[in-house]
């Protein structure tokens, strides 16, 4: 008779999840740039507020989590060296991607 089998979680609860992490000059910059921006939170206080609930809902459901703050003309950069939009799933990208460096740099 076989197990029944669970499901992996598609994030391994070691590896820390990156969350982009704004100051107000950034985010309103972003707003300005991001293909998505109808999607996006409207103001920064908006964004501060759903980013900071994000963090603690993540953290409590024993997720560690680490802030990447994103320098939007590096993310333009970024985007653009490969030919992607500026939206939420290359914003993604980009923190994992800087997450990885920051944490190579560790070591």
């Amino acid at each position: 008779m076989k197990k029944h089998q669970r499901k992996k979680p598609k994030h391994k609860k070691e590896q820390p999840i990156a969350l982009a992490w704004y100051t107000e000059e950034q985010w309103e910059l972003l707003r300005q740039v991001a293909a998505d921006w109808d999607s996006m939170d409207q103001t920064f206080v908006q964004w501060e507020h759903s980013a900071g609930n994000a963090y603690r809902v993540l953290l409590e459901s024993g997720y560690p989590v680490e802030t990447v703050d994103v320098d939007v003309p590096d993310l333009i950069q970024w985007c653009k060296s490969r030919s992607r939009p500026i939206d939420g799933e290359a914003r993604s990208d980009y923190i994992e991607e800087k997450l990885e460096e920051k944490n190579a740099h560790r070591r």
